[in-house]
């Protein structure tokens, strides 16, 4: 499995979140990873909206712009 990094830009700083598909989804699902540690998944629905459910207190915040990006972002480096 092949992991990927996004980069995510804000105002002072830059967040690299790390991508990896996971396995045995029907729907297109990744595991996100922020500095190694797991942070919860991206998934994206039937409405071709992309979901973030976080893992217990191991969350990122993100905004719904955020989220897309990073959802588009993932499938342009997977399909490649």
């Amino acid at each position: 499995m092949s992991k990927f990094i996004i980069d995510i830009h804000r105002k002072d700083h830059c967040l690299e979140i790390g991508a990896e598909k996971a396995e045995k989804e029907l729907r297109p699902t990744y595991n996100l990873f922020y500095k190694e540690q797991s942070c919860g998944c991206l998934y994206c629905n039937e409405n071709n909206i992309w979901i973030y459910e976080p893992h217990g207190h191991e969350a990122l915040i993100l905004s719904a712009e955020e989220i897309q990006h990073l959802g588009k972002n993932i499938v342009e480096q997977d399909a490649v």
